[in-house]
């Protein structure tokens, strides 16, 4: 083996990595791999960071989430406002029996009709109201699944109620108790030989609460020999008709076509007094549970 001085030049030669055996090459292996590792994670690194940056600058990360939660508020009475109600739907009859329903749930109908020709509602229905009847027309949305309010300036509190191709039927609710007897009137009319039959048994009547109209001869000059009484009543009077049965034994009812809540009480020969007054339940009127209506939010501006 030659030995050489510090002195003599040295010259070298460049080794491919491939040339390399052993622990020279796993070493080499192992730097190759930080440097790549380095090479791909810090542009992303720094890019990562710069765009987590300008995304909390602008406020699409990191802001609150704001919500915005409907309001609850008492509801206005049902009778405190009337609806005008229009049918655009092609059913006959479905404007009547919708605002008889409506009636005996308590709101006030102020007219019945049929929409123009020119008004199509695709939906349940449209409720229109002014800045007076916001409220209302939320109130009444309650009873119709799928309709829609839209403010249309009108004065007043009053709301006009569209039906549309889309209309079932109203919310279910529980049938309210059979009116009291002081918002029931009725008419007594005689039919027997008995004179003055009707105005004590209208008499009686009154002591226990009913109003009474008209009283005497039965109008319609009937002849009840096998029965004892006939109630007369109309559409908007079934409930007080039942009512005004609970007060005598045997009687009878019979629809008719008038148009209000009024009935007619017809004795027949059969008559021979109302029921003791202990017999019949004493009844009040009923009085509706509060309700309540959602508002809806509005966020704040930006």
């Amino acid at each position: 083996m030659d030995e050489h001085s510090d002195d003599a030049p040295v010259s070298y030669r460049v080794v491919g990595f491939d040339e390399l055996e052993g622990a020279a090459a796993a070493h080499y292996r192992r730097q190759r791999r930080r440097r790549l590792l380095l090479f791909v994670t810090l542009p992303g690194l720094f890019l990562g960071t710069a765009t987590v940056a300008t995304a909390y600058g602008t406020g699409l990360i990191g802001s609150p989430t704001v919500t915005c939660e409907p309001i609850s508020e008492k509801a206005p009475a049902r009778d405190s406002f009337e609806i005008t109600l229009l049918n655009s739907n092609d059913t006959n009859g479905l404007g009547t029996d919708v605002a008889r329903e409506l009636t005996l749930r308590d709101f006030r109908i102020a007219t019945v009709g049929n929409a123009d020709s020119s008004v199509y509602v695709k939906g349940a229905a449209t409720i229109y109201y002014g800045a007076e009847g916001r409220d209302n027309a939320l109130l009444l949305q309650k009873q119709i699944p799928g309709s829609q309010v839209w403010n249309d300036a009108r004065p007043g509190n009053s709301v006009q109620l569209v039906l549309g191709y889309g209309f079932d039927k109203l919310v279910t609710e529980p049938d309210p108790p059979l009116p009291a007897p002081s918002e029931i009137k009725v008419n007594v009319y005689n039919t027997t030989w008995k004179d003055g039959l009707a105005s004590e048994t209208a008499t009686q009547l009154k002591d226990r609460g009913f109003k009474v109209g008209k009283t005497g001869n039965d109008p319609q000059m009937s002849f009840l020999e096998d029965e004892v009484a006939i109630i007369r009543f109309g559409p908007e009077g079934q409930r007080s008709a039942k009512r005004l049965a609970e007060q005598i034994s045997g009687v009878q009812l019979q629809k008719d076509d008038r148009t209000d809540a009024t009935v007619s009480l017809v004795l027949g020969n059969k008559y021979d007094g109302l029921k003791s007054a202990s017999s019949v339940p004493e009844v009040k009127p009923f009085v509706r549970p509060p309700e309540t209506i959602q508002k809806p939010c509005t966020l704040p501006k930006k």
